[in-house]
């Protein structure tokens, strides 16, 4: 399972189930390689100003996890992909945080460096 952010993804794709109630907020497309893309209309300032959002992963995640248990029954999105999907972001998400931590080590090596190198140039023995 993944999420569509972008309509071109959709693009030659076959579609096994469609979530487009007349009352419903938002219109959900899964495809069968487990694709879930998520739009809305939004009205804009003007009354007849409509705009078409795509919904973030972490805000589609939101909406359809409550209905996983009914998509599985229809067999649409297996149980254990959720939890697969669950094990690939966390995995994405660690991988950020050690390439943040690394980020931050070398600045503060760095700053370390420049400082260490500022203050030896200054310092000047002392005579009696």
């Amino acid at each position: 399972m993944y999420f569509i952010e972008k309509q071109e993804e959709l693009i030659g794709k076959e579609i096994a189930y469609v979530w487009a109630n007349q009352f419903c907020e938002q219109t959900t497309i899964i495809t069968k390689d487990k694709g879930v893309f998520m739009v809305c209309q939004e009205v804009g300032w003007d009354d007849g100003d409509k705009e078409t959002r795509v919904f973030y992963a972490h805000e589609a995640k939101e909406i359809l996890y409550p209905l996983r248990r009914e998509l599985h029954t229809k067999g649409i999105i297996d149980e254990s992909e959720w939890g697969e999907y669950e094990k690939e972001l966390k995995k994405k998400q660690e991988a950020e945080r050690e390439r943040f931590r690394k980020k931050q080590e070398e600045r503060e090596r760095k700053q370390y460096e420049e400082l260490k190198a500022k203050f030896e140039n200054q310092a000047e023995p002392i005579k009696d």
